[in-house]
């Protein structure tokens, strides 16, 4: 009975995920991105976790209205921080802060501090380990954005050392006297643990941005290293 549950889930997902894409064919992504990043994991022997990290963002490429408009551009250097509580066997809260510096890269737009509180489950044991995430979030900058994101992913290891994972993730944007925004991203990683305490990813993610306005697409590149010291 719970297998079927979860491959109901699974047939859900893949609704989705293929949806989205076929949603967004006919709209090619016209921004690409990568997003380097890595993060440090803090020794502990209580169900508190610490975690800090530094990330940034490249623009490869981008055009509006059929012709490009930037290319090769540093858009900012993030600083990150998130601490989490042990709520039980398969779920966790967190509290989270990053300061992205894009003054230095870009005179017209200002530097953004987010502040993040999510909440996390994971479904060990489970075919797939279907994981499910929800975010609050208030992003400060030249406007102050309150966003709530809820993304719901499934992972399986591929061998010993690697692994697959697929999610999609909803927002749902909030700005003083603008209209809400809408998004919807669709991404997948692969991880790898060969080395010890290190794992290493790269994947993809497409978003889909504006929902309610004018609809765009960005294509992002990730690769990044997490250390558990």
């Amino acid at each position: 009975m719970m297998f079927q549950k979860w491959h109901f889930s699974m047939l859900v997902f893949s609704a989705t995920f293929l949806g989205g894409l076929n949603i967004a064919q006919g709209q090619t992504p016209k921004t690409l991105f990568w997003e380097p990043e890595f993060d440090v994991t803090l020794p502990s022997h209580n169900e508190w976790k610490f975690s800090f990290g530094i990330a940034n963002r490249y623009l490869f490429y981008s055009e509006a209205n059929g012709e490009q408009i930037k290319k090769n551009e540093q858009q900012y250097l993030e600083l990150n921080h998130l601490t989490s509580y042990r709520l039980g066997e398969n779920s966790t809260g967190g509290l989270g802060i990053r300061y992205r510096f894009i003054e230095a890269f870009e005179d017209s737009r200002h530097d953004e501090l987010r502040i993040t509180q999510q909440f996390s489950y994971k479904h060990r044991g489970i075919f797939l380990t279907p994981a499910h995430r929800l975010r609050f979030e208030q992003r400060f900058r030249e406007l102050t954005t309150y966003r709530v994101r809820y993304r719901f992913g499934i992972s399986k290891p591929l061998n010993k050392n690697f692994s697959l994972s697929l999610s999609t993730e909803f927002l749902y944007s909030m700005i003083k006297d603008l209209r809400p925004q809408i998004g919807h991203y669709f991404a997948f990683l692969i991880g790898n643990s060969s080395f010890e305490n290190l794992n290493l990813r790269i994947g993809a993610e497409l978003r889909r941005e504006n929902y309610t306005s004018a609809p765009v697409s960005e294509f992002y590149i990730y690769s990044g290293a997490s250390l558990q010291l």
